[in-house]
């Protein structure tokens, strides 16, 4: 099948990258001890951890520039160029010191670099189902080739010199590029035509302040940082024993190439055999004090005889552990904080952590062997210091990470602060077995997800009895964690769901059997296919889309886009409207969630169906897609209230990345109408990313109607209570205030002006009721924009602390008022002071006098600057008043004022500016 090829093509790819990456690591290692000397090991710490931070930075860069293919091209091109190039100098002895320096730099920016670079390969090969399913499986690949590649340097050493595995090196890497070709060539053939390599990645601002916010997420940091550290200290004395044991650069290669293979070994056996008892039995929490023990005996060992054995000893334990119940643990612990926020922080500890936790065991190192001259042992001190901070740090985060797993279920509804909190080794396993036999939807779901997140055994036996869950949301989330389950024979539990009610619940069924079923796949799924019960079939054919969703080879394998066809013939043979719809509703879902491009003429069709389940239908299957072409489309459907909310669920199935562009042009497109307009912030409520502040940002300073400037408002509080991390900078408040206070300001100048028109008590009727009509709108666009500043003041403050005073502002009773701005005059910084209070205190007046005015700065406007202000205004509803005005006036010195409303872009004004100039006494006379 194709997924085979898939997994074949880059395991192997792996394989060779992870293997090469073994080989060479030896001969770096020994090069730099031989040829420089154990005492500037440290420096080169250093320059390592300077070097990857530097690189990192401009990498990301280029990964948004160019297109993935030519990177990785490039990269193994360099890699192989440079393997032979060094292999070359080493052979003719040419400035071996400083080559050794840029070797050891070299390989470790190489498998920095092409790991990240496979991983994200394979989440383009691979869906996000199958990439949960398989990348396990896939990894497993590189620690066989880490395991290998040091007993290959270790053999081979024996018959020849080490510079000689650099050209074996170069050999493997060569075979790597080409299945790399092969790998974009046959499964993503389109994909060197765009450089975006990162679609998912939309969160990826202020990580540091994510942390630095989070006690849990502190800890963990600071954990990993301490780990690196002790790390490279571990690191440098076990290469100071073997470098002063053995002298022979070619037998020190292959020590090391064995030592580093065996640990991986020994790792392996540990993660297959004991990670899952002893994570299982101790608990999280306790699990993390395995490696920081173990480590403090190896140390303790080195300290009183710093021999090769105990030098070893204690590699081998810092390696092994690190790989597996370390690993495990750690991983583990990151489980309650938000998937969002987890991704970003993870990747902040992984990359600038642990680089720069490298950067800092160098400068120690410096500090200490350099700069004193101490011995091992003295190293040795500094590790026990640095382990006993470890394990209170990790005693620290255990209580965390139960806090936060027991905040995240619901079950601390009285607790006050942590002292209250009962440490268990079961606490948090035993809180989501109980949650999830007696506890409510939400908190269900919540358990359901994180054990489908983290695919953790353990608790899958407890999933089980949720297939018969009243709700088809919980049978649904249960069929997603039991997809990855080990147990195979729970097939016959899962088969029943193939007959749900629910639709969704019926295709999922379908996968996770497919998912379970490891003989005769092919004659399962036809038979599930050709099943003579309609929702059994359908549920197949929606459930075989979905697993093989990019995958086209197995599309066409099963006959995908034929067993759709067929099944819209058939229910237009039958003549009967049920089996129609219900054909079109299996047949939209299948498209969406197998994304199937030859079908999308159909799937526009359904958009237009005038059933509204099978419109519905087609809209969620435009949203599964996440194809950019559909993002228009669904939002032409957001101003139908039948259709509105559908259309939302479809459009937050993108990725903000894909999503955000398109409704940067929608919003700033003048042809955009108002009804699609309205609804453009309410999109961007549910976003976790600082992309969405900046969307809507854009909106406010765009000259949008008032009406959408408070929905964006309302939207910006939301996003910021919701992720309070997100930042709403006090420069862009400070700017938008200062916009809204100036129109009000202008607002109550234009507002004085026309109440002091109204004086003449000698006007006709109509024109007194225009003015009356005027000063009615001026005063409610005061209002509105006096709301505005309350709610971009609220942004600086605290939720719920600015919002309240407006209304107490507007409240009838005089003495709540003057207690109100009394309240706003202690509260407010002095910057928001000096802008909002003389505003508020006028706002709160009848009556208006030119010492007002002049107080707030302003000049009372003549009639004719008035009505020009206002005709150049936004409010069409003023204009009208304004135009009508105007008329009852019968002023010509107004009459510019009528041609330049008449080249309006509103066209009712522009009507009835030019109805006006047609009546004109001298546009009489001219015709």
């Amino acid at each position: 099948m194709g997924e085979f090829r898939r997994v074949l093509l880059m395991l192997i790819n792996i394989f060779l990258i992870i293997q090469c990456l073994w080989i060479i690591k030896p001969v770096a290692n020994s090069q730099f001890l031989s040829k420089v000397g154990i005492d500037k090991l440290p420096l080169v710490f250093l320059l390592v951890a300077i070097t990857a931070l530097a690189f990192s930075s401009s990498y990301s860069r280029l990964l948004n520039r160019l297109p993935l293919q030519k990177i990785m091209t490039r990269t193994y091109v360099i890699s192989i160029f440079s393997l032979l190039t060094f292999a070359m100098m080493m052979e003719m002895h040419v400035l071996e010191y400083w080559m050794s320096y840029f070797f050891y730099i070299g390989v470790a920016l190489f498998g920095l670099i092409t790991t990240s670079q496979f991983w994200l390969l394979a989440n383009l090969v691979f869906s996000s189902l199958e990439a949960k399913r398989l990348f396990g499986f896939i990894g497993a690949g590189a620690i066989a080739g880490g395991i290998s590649g040091g007993y290959i340097t270790s053999i081979l050493t024996q018959f020849m010199n080490s510079h000689i595995l650099l050209f074996v090196a170069s050999g493997l890497l060569i075979i790597s590029l080409v299945l790399n070709q092969k790998i974009f060539l046959t499964f993503l053939p389109s994909y060197n035509t765009t450089g975006k390599n990162n679609p998912a990645n939309t969160h990826q601002e202020y990580p540091l302040r994510l942390i630095r916010n989070s006690k849990h997420l502190s800890y963990l940091a600071l954990i990993i940082g301490i780990s690196v550290v002790v790390s490279k200290l571990v690191e440098f004395q076990f290469s100071a024993i073997a470098s002063a044991r053995i002298k022979d650069p070619d037998q020190l290669t292959s020590f090391f190439g064995f030592w580093f293979s065996t640990s991986n070994a020994v790792a392996l056996g540990i993660q297959l055999l004991i990670t899952q008892r002893v994570v299982g039995t101790l608990g999280v929490g306790r699990s993390l004090f395995v490696l920081p023990g173990a480590l403090f005996a190896g140390t303790l060992a080195v300290l009183n005889t710093p021999i090769l054995w105990a030098g070893t000893t204690l590699k081998l334990l810092d390696i092994s552990l690190k790989q597996s119940i370390n690993k495990a643990a750690t991983e583990l612990l990151i489980l309650p904080v938000p998937m969002a926020i987890k991704s970003q922080a993870k990747t902040y500890i992984d990359v600038f952590v642990d680089t720069t936790a490298t950067g800092i065991g160098g400068i120690m190192l410096i500090f200490l062997v350099n700069g004193l001259n101490l011995s091992i042992r003295a190293v040795c001190i500094m590790v026990l210091v640095l382990i006993s901070l470890w394990i209170f740090l990790a005693v620290r985060v255990r209580r965390e990470y139960v806090l936060a797993f027991q905040q995240r279920l619901g079950l601390l509804p009285h607790m006050r602060n942590e002292n209250d909190l009962v440490l268990s080794k079961t606490s948090v396993a035993s809180g989501m077995r109980t949650t999830l036999q007696s506890g409510s939807t939400e908190q269900i779901l919540f358990v359901l997800h994180t054990i489908e997140e983290n695919k953790d055994l353990r608790l899958m036996n407890d999933v089980i009895p949720l297939l018969a869950h009243e709700s088809p949301k919980v049978r649904h989330a249960a069929l997603n964690c039991l997809y990855y389950h080990t147990d195979h024979s729970i097939t016959k539990l899962i088969e029943p769901l193939l007959k749900d009610p629910d639709d969704i619940v019926r295709s999922r069924a379908f996968s996770s059997l497919l998912a379970h079923t490891r003989q005769n796949r092919e004659k399962f799924i036809n038979d599930y296919l050709k099943d003579p019960d309609p929702a059994i079939s359908g549920a197949a054919l929606v459930g075989l889309a979905t697993e093989t969703r990019d995958n086209i080879e197995m599309q066409r394998e099963f006959l995908l886009e034929e067993r759709l066809l067929e099944n819209i013939s058939r229910s237009g043979n039958t003549g009967l409207p049920e089996d129609m719809i219900a054909s079109k509703l299996i047949v939209t879902r299948a498209i969406g969630y197998g994304k199937i491009t030859s079908f999308y003429p159909i799937l526009n069709q359904y958009l237009k169906d005038e059933n509204p389940a099978v419109m519905k239908q087609a809209i969620l299957a435009a949203g599964n897609t996440q194809d950019p072409v559909y993002i228009s489309v669904l939002l032409g459907f957001l101003p139908d209230k039948i259709s509105e909310q559908t259309a939302k669920k479809a459009l937050a199935k993108y990725n903000p990345s894909a999503l955000l562009p398109v409704l940067y042009e929608v919003s700033n497109d003048k042809t955009t109408p108002y009804e699609i307009l309205i609804k453009l912030p309410s999109l961007a409520q549910t976003m976790d990313t600082q992309q969405a502040v900046d969307f809507l940002f854009n909106l406010l300073v765009h000259p949008h109607p008032s009406t959408l400037k408070i929905e964006v408002l309302e939207v910006l509080h939301s996003l910021k209570e919701k992720f309070p991390h997100l930042t709403i900078s006090n420069k862009r408040i400070m700017s938008f205030l200062m916009q809204e206070t100036g129109l009000y300001k202008d607002t109550l100048a234009l507002s004085y002006a026309a109440q002091q028109s109204r004086k003449n008590l000698n006007e006709a009727p109509d024109i007194t009721s225009a003015r009356n009509e005027l000063i009615d709108l001026l005063e409610r666009k005061l209002d509105h924009n006096l709301k505005r500043i309350f709610w971009i003041v609220g942004l600086h403050y605290p939720p719920g602390m600015i919002l309240p005073l407006y209304e107490d502002l507007r409240h009838q009773d005089q003495n709540i008022r003057i207690s109100t701005v009394e309240l706003l005059d202690n509260i407010l910084e002095p910057a928001y002071k000096k802008v909002v209070i003389s505003l508020v205190e006028s706002a709160m007046q009848n009556n208006l006098s030119s010492h007002d005015l002049e107080r707030l700065d302003l000049d009372v406007p003549t009639e004719y600057s008035s009505y020009e202000s206002l005709l150049k205004g936004e409010d069409d509803k003023v204009k009208l008043v304004v135009l009508k005005i105007i008329e009852s006036l019968k002023d010509p010195v107004l009459d510019p004022l009528i041609h330049m409303a008449a080249n309006d872009e509103h066209q009712q004004v522009k009507a009835y500016a030019e109805k006006l100039v047609n009546s004109m006494p001298s546009h009489n006379l001219i015709n």
